[in-house]
């Protein structure tokens, strides 16, 4: 039996990890593939398009979503879980018509999507709208359910088959518009998904004895009232991260929305994967130690995380700056190799980034999540004014230089924020000791770019080495902490 629990604790760690790895995998095979078949004008429209998508479902349906998910353990086991699934499903639907006639509306009078027209902005838009929001109702009711096989089956599933359909139509049509259109398919397959799963759960839900009364009300005032500060938040932090790709159009052009967007992707998508890796293990630190009975259990269980947290992140932003210049040779079209001289600022700002969410996770202890306002609105304010400043001389570095500047002003914000609520401690040690290592990695990782061929083979190897390297330092950091969460499994 021992045994047998040793290699169900071992599957419990390989499982989340190789599907995080699939879901790496097809964002970079999107890259590489939309930078080879598409051009940076296209890519640039493309992207502009999915911000504004982003947007409207962050204006509405994402937080409904999040409100959903908060309730449905409570469902579970009450004749009230698939009433409320119906419902959420029309609301979706409902919602994606309406955002995308609003849409409509705005690219016929201001045309804040380059070079796609105005139907093709509403049927796209409607896809999108519907998909999206479905599969990330799914991806959330499985996890919540703690039913990772379908959490991994489900979200490798939209990024590969939406990937597969993108290159299909895009080949086919060769247009923009071809491949958002592909991209939507693969939500749009596990939406169907989604609608099959709920139904399953509800059939099985209406069997529950549990008493109504304790479940979380699921009515209009109720939800309005949990979503207000994440649809500013949600909006602000959108201004932040996404509204450059609106404002570097007007500053140069469309296809220099498209070279940044490329080459800022390579170090955003693995950093916020390995976010999502790193919390969803040492997530329970946090989460499982709080005592709310006392504000000496809330700092120690975030003091605890943060020890984690903090190396981890500064290790991995060394590795992505390391691995940045290789990455542009694996990763992107030939048109696209001159975003090279990006990347360093890229790899910071995501670092910078990834570590002002520990007041998320301080938020989410305390169960108040006003504080994300403050370090929100610093942002919002902030990037796109260095936009502007910087952007006018040297539009792809100026604009990178402003975002990591931005990032690091909410850093700043976050850390005075926190020392403010609670009588917290920050890693400082071990943050330095990381910060360290990291420097080093990215070091070695620049020389070896100056000194080797750059051939994909070479770039291959390299990402490789430096990969194992830091796997292990970031396991000799957290080796304590990851055998007390594999202990309690």
């Amino acid at each position: 039996m021992a045994a047998g629990g040793a290699r169900a604790n071992l599957l419990d760690l390989i499982a989340p990890l190789l599907s995080r790895v699939g879901q790496l995998a097809a964002a970079f095979a999107t890259i590489k593939f939309s930078t080879t078949l598409l051009s940076p004008a296209e890519v640039g429209s493309v992207n502009q398009l999915n911000s504004s998508a982003w947007l409207l479902a962050t204006v509405l349906l994402l937080p409904v979503i999040t409100y959903f998910t908060r309730g449905v353990g409570g469902w579970i086991g009450t004749n009230r879980f698939e009433v409320h699934a119906r419902t959420m499903l029309q609301f979706i639907a409902l919602a994606a018509f309406g955002l995308s006639a609003a849409g409509i509306l705005l690219q016929w009078g201001w045309g804040f999507v380059h070079d796609i027209s105005v139907p093709w902005v509403g049927v796209l838009l409607l896809a999108y709208l519907i998909g999206f929001p479905t599969h990330n109702l799914l991806i959330n009711c499985t996890a919540v359910l703690g039913q990772r096989q379908h959490t991994a089956i489900y979200s490798n599933l939209a990024a590969w088959l939406g990937l597969a359909a993108a290159v299909t139509l895009c080949l086919q049509f060769k247009t923009a518009e071809a491949w958002f259109l592909g991209i939507c398919v693969g939500f749009l397959a596990t939406a169907l998904a989604c609608r099959i799963f709920l139904g399953r759960i509800g059939r099985a839900a209406a069997t529950g004895q549990k008493p109504a009364g304790s479940a979380l009300p699921f009515d209009t005032m109720a939800v309005l009232r949990f979503m207000w500060p994440q649809v500013l938040v949600g909006v602000l932090w959108w201004i932040q991260s996404q509204s450059y790709r609106f404002q570097l159009a007007e500053i140069s052009s469309v296809a220099t929305v498209g070279l940044f967007f490329a080459g800022y992707a390579l170090c955003s998508v693995p950093m916020q994967a390995f976010e999502a890796a790193v919390n969803e293990y040492f997530g329970p630190i946090l989460y499982g130690k709080i005592d709310m009975s006392s504000q000496s259990g809330v700092v120690q269980a975030w003091n605890l995380y943060a020890s984690v947290y903090v190396p981890s992140i500064l290790i991995f932003g060394g590795f992505l700056a390391a691995c940045a210049p290789f990455l542009v040779v694996l990763a992107l079209g030939s048109e696209f190799q001159a975003v090279g001289a990006i990347l360093l600022w890229a790899a910071l700002s995501e670092t910078a980034r990834a570590l002002s969410t520990v007041n998320h996770a301080l938020g989410i202890a305390k169960v108040d999540m006003r504080r994300l306002l403050p370090p929100a609105l610093a942002g919002a304010l902030a990037a796109p004014a260095l936009i502007q400043v910087l952007a006018p001389e040297e539009p792809l570095l100026g604009t990178a230089v402003a975002l990591c500047l931005a990032n690091a002003v909410v850093l700043v914000v976050v850390y005075v924020l926190v020392r403010l609520s609670a009588p917290v401690t920050w890693p400082w040690k071990r943050a330095l000791a990381a910060a360290t290592l990291g420097a080093a990695v990215t070091l070695s990782g620049r020389a070896a770019f100056d000194l080797l061929p750059r051939t994909p083979v070479v770039a291959l190897a390299v990402c490789a080495v430096l990969g194992l390297f830091v796997l292990a330092v970031l396991y000799f950091f957290s080796r304590n902490s990851l055998t007390n969460v594999l202990a309690k499994r």
